[in-house]
């Protein structure tokens, strides 16, 4: 019999920037509408411009539909773009530093230092999201000696 995989609900959603989303939906309408009067003109740089304006479209929705970050039990996923997803487990992690600049650093188990950039983050949020990694990180800490 096979197993199933447990579908992992999320701790905490961190949410992304409503200014990043907004300049997504603008620029993505605006090519999306600009290839459409190309291709109503007969014009050929309609078919260019339309490779652009769905990959646009694609990732803007994608965007909305995701968040920033989720906090897990035991990860914490960071979905920037959408080729651009980052998975920290807090076994690996030693130490959760300041975040500067939009920059959150973190230490892990083997003293490397790892620059997370959170550019797209809600500002209202960094401290949360920091705040609950480092809270798993502790107990997982704990939790090991």
């Amino acid at each position: 019999m096979r197993n199933k995989e447990k579908d992992e609900v999320a701790l905490v959603n961190i949410d992304r920037n409503p200014l990043i989303l907004l300049l997504s939906i603008g620029v993505s309408t605006l090519l999306v509408y600009m290839a459409y009067t190309f291709i109503l003109d007969l014009n050929p740089w309609g078919f260019v411009i339309m490779v652009p304006a769905t990959f646009l479209s694609f990732q803007t929705i994608w965007l909305l539909l995701t968040p920033f970050a989720m906090v897990f039990e035991d990860k914490l996923e960071i979905k920037r773009s959408l080729f651009r997803n980052k998975m920290l487990f807090y076994v690996d992690i030693k130490k959760v530093g300041a975040i500067k600049n939009n920059n959150m650093f973190i230490s892990y188990n083997d003293d490397e230092i790892a620059k997370i950039p959170l550019f797209g983050i809600k500002t209202s949020q960094l401290n949360t999201l920091r705040s609950e990694l480092d809270k798993h990180v502790t107990l997982v800490s704990n939790e090991r000696g």
